[in-house]
């Protein structure tokens, strides 16, 4: 059993003063070949060595991001990029009663591309974005593309070579 936030000891002081805080957090990201934007989180909840005799050589050496920060970055990074979120694509995906095999194919997508965006382990490009909105907000938008989906396999399938 891991031990308790209060018993761990900084690495730098070497105190038992670890404990959860909040603050400002920011940093550049690059998405889809344009400027980088600034991602900025003014209430970031994180781990910090609270012990004021404790001098790190730089401020953020005794700041450690566990897993909430870690996905709250990720979900803010989202959002301020204007992106869909994982949780938004996987529920309006499941809304229209998709599974992810279909929209991933629907959408023309490749290997597992669809899970890696519900797991927030890749950021969808811009186009691809708007694609989704459209077949997730559009009346019709859906139906248009399966009919888009089917007529590419009949064509694909009429351009194969016969095996003799």
């Amino acid at each position: 059993m891991p031990l308790p936030l209060n018993e761990k000891r900084c690495h730098v002081c070497g105190q038992k003063s670890l404990r959860h805080v909040r603050r400002p957090f920011e940093y550049e990201v690059s998405h889809d070949g344009r400027r980088p934007v600034r991602i900025h989180i003014p209430d970031l909840e994180v781990i910090a060595c609270t012990n004021h005799d404790c001098h790190p050589e730089h401020p953020d050496d005794t700041v450690i991001e566990d897993e909430q920060a870690t996905w709250r970055i990720t979900i803010e990074t989202y959002r301020q990029l204007g992106l869909l979120t994982p949780e938004e694509i996987r529920s309006q995906r499941e809304r229209l009663g998709l599974t992810q095999q279909e929209l991933q194919e629907l959408l023309g997508l490749g290997g597992n591309t669809l899970s890696r965006w519900e797991n927030g382990r890749v950021y969808q490009s811009r186009s691809l974005d708007t694609l989704m909105r459209i077949v997730f907000g559009m009346s019709g938008a859906l139906s248009y593309t399966r009919g888009l989906h089917h007529t590419r396999q009949v064509e694909r399938a009429e351009n194969r070579p016969k095996v003799q």
